[in-house]
């Protein structure tokens, strides 16, 4: 059969057999893509890899945002985001996020919304958990300096995507009051983007307002250096977790055991969830449920798991 007709992902035993027939089995493409705290959370399987396979393979990166990858050694990188793609057929390759209809059947055994954020990558590529000395995220630091004193700030990123994970206007706005008044400096901080993720519209008077003038590794830089982060269930989590950042978060549409990571060799180091509740308590995730299960809307219940506004801003300056 023509390797050009069959998928580059199929199941493991044929993909690898294709593979070695072709004689690229040691030539492997890990693939990433997906939200940027996907792509994030996929870097210590990236690690894993290079560090488990390096010597014996040949290993290669295609990414929509390599530049959170910038620090590990790749034979080439594919940059997504510009239009390069690279041959499947020159390649064993490795997804670390599969779409629920992928012919790998992943989703049958595991779902992305009930897996741990760092766990399901390295299922997806490499059928393991990895060791937990090796699950800590690690990014580059590309040194971006603020013209502003850090010691005295409150980073927020307020956050825009599903509804199950937007909070209103008013709570931001209140958590941000809260800061200014109690002398602490609030630095707002996120990107908009297409796909309609970005950060709610948040009064910015006395604010630091830094949306959409960071770059990436401008954000995760800052948050290498700042002392509290407030967010909901969004990338900068995934970005302040390689820092000493205390991190306050309310987690609402994914259980904050699945949001959470290791840090400095323990358990959710410095993070602390917020929230009164979320679509757990709500759903039901037997597997022989009929109808799939979306976190995506959770109508009138995501007001009751919000936190006091007043309270989360008063957490986060007692970190200062």
């Amino acid at each position: 059969m023509d390797s050009l007709q069959i998928p580059a992902m199929m199941l493991p035993g044929f993909r690898t057999t294709l593979a070695v027939q072709n004689g690229v089995e040691k030539n492997l493409l890990f693939r990433t893509w997906g939200g940027l705290g996907d792509q994030i959370c996929a870097e210590p399987t990236l690690r894993y890899a290079i560090n488990t396979f390096k010597g014996r393979c040949k290993i290669s990166l295609e990414s929509e945002r390599p530049e959170f990858f910038q620090h590990l050694e790749f034979e080439k990188v594919y940059d997504l985001s510009k239009g390069q793609k690279a041959n499947p057929d020159k390649y064993l390759t490795f997804e670390t996020i599969t779409p629920p209809n992928d012919t790998n059947l992943v989703w049958q055994f595991f779902s992305h919304m009930l897996t741990n954020c760092v766990d399901f990558p390295s299922m997806c590529a490499l059928r393991l958990t990895l060791p937990i000395a090796d699950k800590e995220v690690r990014l580059h630091d590309v040194g971006y300096k603020p013209e502003f004193d850090l010691g005295n700030a409150v980073i927020i990123h307020a956050g825009r995507h599903w509804q199950s994970k937007t909070f209103p206007k008013e709570f931001w706005d209140s958590v941000v009051n809260e800061v200014l008044h109690h002398q602490a400096i609030p630095v707002l901080i996120g990107g908009n983007a297409d796909d309609n993720r970005g950060t709610v519209d948040v009064d910015t008077r006395e604010c630091i307002d830094l949306r959409n003038k960071l770059s990436l590794m401008e954000t995760v830089s800052l948050l290498k250096q700042s002392k509290v982060l407030l967010t909901n269930d969004s990338s900068p989590l995934h970005m302040a977790v390689d820092s000493d950042a205390w991190i306050g978060f309310v987690a609402t549409c994914k259980h904050p055991d699945h949001i959470g990571h290791w840090r400095r060799g323990e358990w959710m180091w410095r993070m602390v969830n917020h929230g009164k509740g979320g679509i757990w308590d709500i759903m039901d995730y037997c597997p022989n449920v009929e109808n799939e299960v979306s976190a995506e809307n959770v109508g009138d219940h995501l007001e009751k798991w919000l936190p006091d506004p007043k309270e989360f801003a008063k957490w986060g300056i007692s970190k200062l």
